[in-house]
């Protein structure tokens, strides 16, 4: 039985007879490499798909009159992102008016999945009290490699519902998570280095933990 894994983009969906659904995958430069053994073996076989998108698309509210947005965000010098008032309601706010009623629409913007992922994974991502689950946690065990399925287990939930609230998570912080990423490109601060980094370092603690059980054992034999 083989495994493997593999980003790609999904071209399209054929419909053929007898309920046959033909799914048209597409994978450039080297994403293959190394797999397509495996991959040609499992030619047809029956196999278990999982499709996860690489992009987290949200929706943004507009002042139609401008087209700017009606919530934009700020970053402090932590890289905590809070919501910035506008100078307008920030002064209805002081004098005690009532708020400017404006037109508005709705447009959808996207990000990275992996910003939105880091984002959460630095423990800078706000909570929300109708999703009560430990995001962080979630996002850097599915980074050390763990399955969905596993952590659904643990959490008492199924698989699909557990990518369900992630999912939900995700387009919740997912602008919070494109202005923090512009905030650390503009400081020119990289922690996908410092997370690789962290993970290297706690791979070869285990890897020594495992090397002094098994001393351990042989010293006992």
């Amino acid at each position: 039985m083989g495994y493997i894994e593999f980003k790609s983009v999904v071209k399209k969906v054929n419909l053929k007879p007898g309920g046959t659904k033909e799914i048209v995958l597409e994978v450039t430069g080297s994403g293959l490499n190394g797999k397509l053994d495996m991959l040609s073996e499992m030619i047809d076989q029956k196999v278990e798909v999982s499709l996860d998108s690489l992009i987290v698309s949200y929706n943004i509210i507009l002042n139609a009159r401008d087209n700017k947005p009606l919530i934009t965000y700020q970053v402090d010098e932590n890289g905590i992102v809070s919501e910035a008032k506008p100078d307008l309601e920030q002064q209805q706010l002081t004098l005690g008016l009532p708020p400017e009623k404006v037109e508005t629409k709705e447009e959808t913007d996207e990000v990275d999945r992996d910003i939105v992922d880091e984002f959460i994974r630095s423990g800078l991502a706000p909570t929300y009290d109708d999703l009560k689950y430990d995001f962080e946690n979630i996002m850097k065990r599915r980074f050390d490699g763990e399955s969905y399925l596993k952590m659904a287990r643990e959490l008492e939930i199924s698989s699909g519902k557990l990518a369900e609230v992630i999912d939900e998570y995700r387009k919740r912080v997912a602008p919070l998570a494109k202005k923090w990423n512009d905030w650390r490109e503009e400081k020119g601060i990289d922690t996908t280095a410092t997370e690789q980094e962290q993970k290297d370092v706690d791979k070869e603690t285990t890897d020594d933990d495992q090397d002094s059980k098994d001393e351990g054992k042989q010293g006992a034999a």
